[in-house]
């Protein structure tokens, strides 16, 4: 043994060992190891879950596979054969569904595995780890679904109408009717509004709108200006707004629906008026 005192004792590399296994137990995280010559899987506890089975430390591949959804075998496969390409550099990095072998449960996974190869190019060694990411998937699928309801009803509402999200509140959804108000096309979408439309910045509406989003309380004006650029110039219009915020399933604010019914036309009659009245 290494008198040397920077090369780890048995024990403290044991420990090392142990406190990985912990950390990766805490994470809910399972690790497999690919038997290159005998196409046989081992797999600890947890990734056994992750396929459903309760019993089996070692399977074929082939039945790793047979348990993987059959929509998505044939990606799974492509990508472990890449990994074992030496061209790949051995990275195996992938989402997919199991069926559960005897648990028959759906499961959304990221596998993360690294192939080593020897000097001839020849795959020795395939290990990696995989993940449960089932509710990070389902709460995507529904923050889609919503993005598309929301994005429909947008679309159709007659009164312009816009859905920033996020802190940056980037233009997520945004009609016709708003895109005019502020003269842009629809390729605005997915920039942060101040990007989008420079002259907001500094505009008082802008910390309303942080606020908003901070607070989840909604806020409405029944007349409010803001500055617009009209060709060179900055142009002040009026308009009957409001600022509703929408939540995801913790109660966090995701998005802002804003509103604006342009009203300059009523304030400058209102001036009008106002000036030929007699003092």
């Amino acid at each position: 043994m290494s008198s040397d005192p920077s090369f780890p004792s048995r024990k403290s590399r044991f420990s090392d060992l142990e406190r990985l296994s912990f950390a990766l137990q805490a994470a809910q995280v399972g690790t497999w190891d690919m038997d290159l010559e005998r196409k046989q899987v081992w797999w600890d506890e947890r990734c056994r879950e992750l396929y459903g089975f309760v019993r089996e430390v070692e399977v074929p591949y082939e039945i790793v596979l047979e348990y993987t959804h059959p929509d998505d075998q044939s990606r799974v496969d492509q990508a472990i054969t890449w990994a074992l390409n030496p061209k790949s550099l051995g990275d195996y990095d992938i989402e997919f569904r199991t069926i559960g072998g005897e648990d028959y449960k759906l499961r959304w996974v990221h596998a993360k595995g690294q192939a080593f190869f020897d000097e001839h190019g020849n795959a020795y060694r395939f290990s990696g780890i995989i993940q449960d990411i089932t509710s990070l998937v389902l709460a995507w699928q529904e923050l889609e679904s919503n993005r598309r309801h929301w994005s429909t009803i947008v679309e159709n509402s007659p009164a312009p109408t816009a859905v920033l999200a996020g802190r940056e509140l980037t233009i997520e959804t945004i009609n016709k009717s708003m895109l005019q108000i502020l003269g842009k096309e629809a390729s605005i979408i997915g920039q942060p509004l101040l990007d989008a439309v420079p002259e907001f910045t500094d505009q008082p509406f802008m910390a309303i709108l942080q606020d908003v989003f901070h607070t989840g309380n909604a806020y409405h004006t029944s007349e409010g200006n803001v500055y617009i650029k009209v060709g060179d110039r900055l142009q002040e219009f009026w308009f009957s707004y409001s600022y509703t915020p929408l939540f995801n399933q913790k109660g966090r604010v995701v998005s802002i629906v804003c509103t604006a019914i342009d009203i300059t036309a009523l304030i400058e009659i209102r001036r009008q008026i106002a000036t030929q009245q007699p003092g």
